[in-house]
């Protein structure tokens, strides 16, 4: 939708806006954010899930590389083409086909964060200097918005809201509106991981003591409840109330947002830590990966839904890197479509795709040693993207 409107200047918590005249008419577009991943983790729940279907099985279309690392994932939009921010400073377009179409500097620090896609199409990343920076769909830069902090102190993956605005959390929280404009700051009482979610009643962010705050400028940040323990990755919306996180590496909590009430969901199974965040199954289940590469699915009730070996072996083995020295490092989140095909890819390079039936097909052995992040890339598309800088555009065999 487009709405046409004039923006007053207005007094907002901490923030004084500079060089906006309110005299000049803006057309803003708003709506969700469109594309395949225009988030990090698919979509504003984190959730993981899919809107389209993911290649099964899955096999090489082109494979591209950037000519700098990676460090965040990547995000999809609405054409098809897969942005990736490089530890230097600049921001890559691929389009689905595998060409470079977008090539942008973003000055002379790089991006600390995933980027998000706005509602207008706008790619915003946040760089080590602490500015957001707008890049339009044709590569030009739109604002560059110092925000106040420290790149590494607003480093959680920023939410994209439907009013075209943008939040980012780190030690503060910082919104900025759809021109670029600082309208609202505030700090945390403590620091923010993983990612911005929108609640029922304002933003919701997780502290790495798991602590939970909402807010809604004006208003300073509101602590609603904690989870009880350490969140490394940040929490996952379920629904529209119920935040999921893994707590000290071993259990699967809920939270209700509304009351502050948290429930175990699972607890210790005694089998290593779990990798985080969790993914939201369409079926109404949660599913979870153990570092060392069990796969399994569990209910609002606990029960055991589903259970697939990511790693060599089967499915009713435990592997012997279960009982090694715990030092197994953190896969990619696994992304599912609503057929319930889960993509998966290994801190190893293993990379497949395990069907409803619990059978896996595999695509690589050994992809790239050091996977950052997969997305759904479109119909029966999926992108994987490595340390080293290469893009794998993988679709149906």
């Amino acid at each position: 939708a487009l709405s046409t409107c004039c923006v007053a200047f207005g007094v907002f918590h901490d923030v004084r806006a500079d060089g906006f005249d309110a005299s000049m008419p803006h057309t803003i577009i708003v709506g969700t954010p469109r594309g395949a991943a225009p988030s990090e983790r698919v979509d504003a729940r984190r959730s993981g899930h899919s809107s389209t279907r993911l290649p099964v099985p899955a096999v090489e279309r082109w494979r591209r590389h950037l000519g700098g690392n990676i460090e965040v994932p990547p995000v999809v939009d609405d054409t098809g083409r897969v942005w990736a921010a490089l530890t230097i400073p600049e921001v890559v377009a691929v389009t689905a086909d595998g060409k470079e179409s977008v090539r942008v500097r973003i000055g002379t620090s790089s991006a600390i964060t995933s980027p998000v896609i706005t509602s207008d199409g706008t790619v915003v990343v946040v760089s080590t200097t602490g500015a957001a920076i707008g890049i339009g769909r044709d590569g030009r830069i739109k604002y560059a918005t110092p925000l106040g902090l420290r790149g590494r102190d607003l480093d959680v993956a920023p939410l994209a809201r439907p009013d075209g605005s943008i939040v980012f959390a780190g030690r503060a929280i910082v919104e900025v509106d759809a021109l670029g404009t600082v309208r609202a700051r505030s700090s945390l009482p403590e620091r923010a991981v993983g990612a911005v979610l929108q609640g029922p009643e304002g933003v919701l962010v997780t502290s790495d003591s798991g602590a939970v705050y909402s807010f809604r400028a004006p208003n300073t940040p509101r602590r609603i409840g904690t989870f009880g323990g350490p969140v490394r990755r940040g929490a996952v919306l379920e629904g529209t109330r119920t935040l999921l996180a893994i707590v000290g590496g071993k259990s699967l909590v809920g939270l209700d947002v509304l009351t502050g009430l948290t429930h175990t969901r699972l607890g210790d199974v005694g089998l290593g830590s779990f990798d985080e965040p969790v993914t939201l199954h369409p079926r109404g289940f949660v599913m979870l990966t153990l570092a060392s590469g069990l796969l399994f699915g569990v209910d609002a009730a606990g029960n055991e839904k589903m259970r697939a070996l990511l790693d060599k072996g089967s499915a009713d083995q435990v592997p012997a890197a279960f009982f090694g020295t715990g030092d197994a490092r953190p896969s990619p989140p696994i992304v599912v479509d609503n057929d319930g095909n889960v993509a998966f890819v290994r801190h190893t390079g293993r990379m497949g795709i395990v069907r409803p039936d619990g059978t896996i097909a595999v695509t690589s052995e050994r992809l790239c040693n050091n996977p950052i992040g997969m997305q759904p890339a479109g119909d029966r598309k999926l992108v994987v993207v490595c340390r080293d800088g290469t893009v794998w555009m993988l679709g149906s065999g």
